[in-house]
């Protein structure tokens, strides 16, 4: 079985969000849950992609004391299985710490990977969301205010944003590509 079959099989209809039609090909509008005018749109986002509203799908609260962030987690989770990429996004309104961004970003990453052993136990898929690439981004400053989009890969030189701790900063982009995002 596909892991986009075995995803839409485990996960509650509820949490994904729908890809819109963008002249020929598709589009995903994210808006942040606290703030319904920080969004973002992504273009050209592949057909086959499952967008999750983790933010208001995963809660640990009743598990975990989040003294050290356990508890946190970031907004979105954007998996392909045809570009064999997920996407791990955070938004932010205005400017946060960069910790708690990272914080965010780690426990969306614990989400996924709870996930991949779901699959694996239950629905006795061994490669389950296996040999996937990762990426982390922080989008911040996603209100109103109009400036030059800009874009800072925090990771070390030749790296990509493949670490939560070096997340791709993007700033005040109303929209962006979903390539020079996963690339």
């Amino acid at each position: 079985m596909s892991d986009t079959s075995v995803l839409q099989r485990m996960l509650q209809p509820s949490i994904l969000i729908s890809l819109e039609n963008h002249y020929e090909s598709k589009k995903v509008i994210l808006i942040e849950n606290q703030s319904p005018d920080s969004f973002i749109e992504i273009h050209k986002i592949p057909a086959d992609a499952l967008v999750i509203d983790l933010d208001r799908a995963f809660n640990n609260q009743g598990l975990f004391q989040g003294k050290s962030g356990e508890c946190k987690r970031a907004d979105y989770v954007i998996i392909s299985e045809q570009e064999k990429k997920v996407l791990f996004i955070e938004m932010k309104r205005s400017n946060a710490p960069a910790v708690d961004i990272v914080n965010q970003l780690k426990g969306a990453l614990c989400a996924f990977e709870y996930c991949q052993i779901i699959g694996r136990e239950f629905f006795q898929e061994r490669d389950f969301l296996a040999q996937y690439q990762k990426r982390f981004i922080s989008v911040r400053h996603t209100g109103g205010t109009k400036q030059k989009t800009e874009i800072e890969q925090t990771a070390p030189q030749g790296e990509r944003h493949s670490n939560p701790d070096y997340p791709l900063k993007i700033s005040w982009a109303k929209c962006i590509q979903f390539k020079k995002i996963a690339c």
